[in-house]
């Protein structure tokens, strides 16, 4: 049975780590995603500017008695005209943000991997990104690879990329811990289905697996049998959002509606999931950045656990009954 195992601090954007974690521990789940994406969710930052103390993260879990699964966090940096770098700003804006987070997007550089110096920018913050889940204890760290806007050559950029991450899955391997990439992501290299088997078959190391997230399978609009079919066992992870809309030029899609509240088919992705026997960790991944109470926030996923429910899934909270 398809059951949501963890809940992401993605959700609790504009507020602190404690603050995230005392309220997924609140809800019953025992599982945690930790997220961190630069511009907001700010909880396991590998940027110089405000550095993560993994110890620091490893108490405040057994404090709330969470067990990581995933440390989930962007490693682009901000833009302040470093050499070979170039800005590439989140142009959609798929949900209400603050100015702060909006102003802040506009600057993001994100690592080109088929660069030399840009690989080796992205390598150490990559290591030191692995270094922290290690202290933190958590098992799995997810990483990405260039932006969809800045392709020149996919299909040069792809090998890089994925000699790039075949590099850090066998440094993460050494402290088992195992390496993810969220494929299709529409903004990322591998913006569908075909462009993310493509990347697969690039790898190398098998210490790096899959996360399907239902928002880019709505909006990249592929066969979610045949993926899954195809992944089998290189799927480990699966991310929980809704969302309305299809990609396309216009861009006029919404990646981050609350489950219940957009156009995603969860029904059959959970369906699909059960027949080929997936029983790894999935995490209710809402995001929200422009709310004024965090108990607006609460409300939301327990609507979307709510309404997962209701189309067939399970739900792993400790007082569920």
């Amino acid at each position: 049975m398809a059951t949501v195992t963890a809940c992401s601090t993605l959700a609790f954007s504009l507020s602190s780590l404690e603050t995230a974690l005392q309220h997924i521990s609140s809800y019953g789940f025992d599982r945690v995603e930790i997220s961190d994406q630069l511009t907001h969710s700010k909880h396991f930052s590998t940027d110089a500017s405000r550095p993560v103390d993994p110890e620091e993260v490893r108490v405040l879990l057994a404090k709330y008695s969470l067990s990581p699964v995933v440390a989930n966090c962007t490693l682009a940096t901000f833009y302040t005209s470093q050499p070979g770098l170039d800005r590439s700003p989140v142009e959609q804006q798929s949900a209400a943000e603050t100015e702060e987070i909006r102003r802040a997007k506009q600057d993001l550089a994100v690592y080109k991997l088929h660069e030399k110096d840009q690989a080796e920018a992205y390598r150490l913050r990559a290591r030191k990104h692995i270094d922290n889940a290690t202290i933190a204890g958590i098992d799995m760290v997810c990483l990405e690879a260039g932006r969809r806007t800045q392709i020149e050559d996919v299909n040069r950029e792809l090998k890089a990329a994925a000699e790039v991450i075949d590099e850090m899955a066998e440094y993460a391997r050494e402290s088992g811990i195992k390496i993810l990439l969220e494929m299709p992501h529409v903004w990322d290299l591998y913006y569908d289905a075909d462009k993310s088997k493509q990347m697969l078959s690039y790898l190398e190391s098998d210490n790096v697996g899959v996360v399907l997230d239902s928002t880019h399978w709505h909006t990249s609009d592929y066969d979610i049998d045949d993926y899954v079919r195809f992944l089998q066992d290189r799927l480990w992870h699966i991310h929980l959002r809704d969302a309305a809309g299809k990609d396309s030029s216009a861009g006029d899609y919404e990646l981050e509606k609350t489950p219940g509240r957009g156009e995603v088919d969860f029904a059959l992705l959970g369906q699909t999931l059960d027949k080929y026997g997936y029983r790894g960790n999935v995490t209710l991944e809402t995001e929200y950045k422009n709310y004024e109470d965090v108990a607006e926030v609460d409300c939301e996923n327990a609507f979307a656990i709510e309404h997962l429910k209701s189309v067939g899934w399970e739900v792993a909270l400790r007082d569920s009954g």
